[in-house]
């Protein structure tokens, strides 16, 4: 008569087992979860650095265009080359007009020594 079990006490051991193979369920469940997600959220770590990475590479391609476009043309560069060769004529001539000058003065310097010559001399 020990061994009788109690149809209260089979209900509560029917829930007990009920309750133990659904958390097995539930726990493998977790555990292919983990399985197949784990390199998805690897691969989703690595695609978050990798986009940093683009995103700081794109601003200093950025900068690069931006300092690109500052730099003088082709043209900027021809110009720069034409207006040089004309200061350099405009040195020529200037430089001849100074040896003209400087020919006109020995000549002036040698007619007041004259002058001052021909002062002394009277006196």
């Amino acid at each position: 008569m020990g061994d009788e079990v109690s149809p209260e006490e089979t209900t509560v051991q029917v829930l007990i087992l009920w309750a133990l193979a659904l958390s097995t369920v539930i726990n493998l469940g977790t555990v292919v979860w983990n399985i197949f997600s784990g390199p998805s959220k690897k691969n989703g770590a690595r695609l978050d650095a990798l986009t940093a990475e683009m995103s700081a590479q794109g601003q200093r391609l950025t900068l690069m265009e931006q300092s690109h476009r500052s730099l003088p043309s082709k043209d900027d560069m021809h110009e720069l080359e034409m207006s040089m060769e004309r200061l350099k004529g405009e040195m020529k001539t200037m430089s001849q007009v100074m040896a003209g000058h400087g020919a006109i003065m020995e000549r002036v310097e040698a007619i007041v020594a004259r002058h001052e010559d021909h002062l002394l001399k009277k006196t």
